[in-house]
């Protein structure tokens, strides 16, 4: 998300950026930091603001402030999902330069994919997926209610970060795929729906928010998975506890979690570094307490699982992450 204003406009207008969302600079260098969703709104408006580009400068194009309303504005009037997204295709394509989008319908789907214009475009995650966001997140308001995916797919590795895209697009995510593409149901996109200008007003201006962060994100087995044990984070909960409260064998749960490339005790340590990191951040909570409230036995056992998830203790990335307040 800096890369762009630090390029153009250099670190000062870059940290005063940060400065603006509350991000403590010293947080960049901290394995594993996290922002909340107010940061993250906070800084995306900054920056899209100072480099007048809704896209961040992710693209060859800059995509101008008020992009965004007009490409809405042109899809109200359209009598099912499916044209919207033939008419946001269109749109899209006169603005691009690098990437076209392409919509196709196959086997009951609908998929719109990112297609290089020239052979060798560099793929940049961050954009990729921003695209695919929006895309998800303008069918689901559109709707009204968050669309299910059949499944998304990167033209990228799987990440260090693979595991925070279950919140993010509800259904099976790919990598190392041929273009960047998102799927949806054909039956869900042949369907009316009416939006009214004053419902698109507030939908702009609480810009990102709401295209990037939809209503439901509980789809997913790791998704549900996280939140069970977001609500039980201090019991000693095992697969077989969970299966239960899932009303699912253990051995459907586990085929679950292959097929998300991931296991049961790889999301529960994400979602306790995830707190964990959140609260050494943002609290004066101790070391201790901390490690009893995540269900460790002791503080021992949390500080030994915190270095090997972040590579500092626990004291050290409080210190860290409060440089510079």
């Amino acid at each position: 998300m800096l890369h762009a204003i630090r390029t153009r406009h250099g670190d000062g207008v870059a940290a005063q950026a940060l400065a603006s969302a509350a991000i403590p600079p010293s947080l960049l260098d901290q394995p594993d930091a996290r922002l909340t969703r107010q940061q993250y709104v906070a800084l995306y408006r900054t920056i899209a603001a100072t480099l007048d580009d809704e896209m961040l400068g992710l693209w060859s194009r800059p995509i101008r402030g008020g992009t965004l309303k007009y490409l809405m504005l042109s899809l109200l009037d359209a009598p099912t999902v499916l044209v919207a997204l033939n008419r946001l295709v269109r749109f899209w394509n006169l603005l691009l330069d690098d990437y076209r989008l392409q919509i196709s319908t196959k086997n009951d789907l609908v998929r719109l994919a990112l297609v290089e214009r020239a052979p060798g475009t560099p793929v940049t995650p961050l954009a990729h997926e921003l695209m695919m966001k929006l895309i998800h997140g303008i069918a689901s308001w559109l709707l009204g209610r968050e669309l299910g995916l059949h499944r998304v797919e990167f033209r990228f590795s799987h990440p260090r970060h693979a595991e925070d895209h279950a919140f993010l697009f509800p259904g099976e995510v790919r990598f190392d795929a041929d273009v960047t593409g998102i799927y949806f149901s054909y039956a869900d996109c042949a369907e009316q729906f009416r939006r009214e200008k004053h419902e698109l007003w507030a939908f702009l201006k609480r810009a990102p928010e709401d295209w990037t962060f939809s209503a439901g994100q509980r789809g997913t087995p790791m998704a549900r998975t996280r939140a069970y044990l977001e609500e039980h984070i201090a019991q000693p909960v095992t697969i077989q506890d969970l299966a239960q409260a899932l009303h699912v064998s253990v051995r459907t749960l586990n085929r679950r979690f292959a097929e998300e490339g991931t296991r049961f005790q790889l999301v529960k340590d994400g979602l306790r570094r995830d707190i964990a990191v959140h609260r050494l951040a943002n609290s004066n909570t101790g070391v201790a307490a901390l490690a009893f409230d995540l269900g460790f036995a002791d503080a021992t056992g949390f500080c030994r699982a915190f270095k090997q998830w972040t590579g500092s203790s626990p004291t050290d990335y409080r210190k860290g992450s409060r440089q510079g307040e």
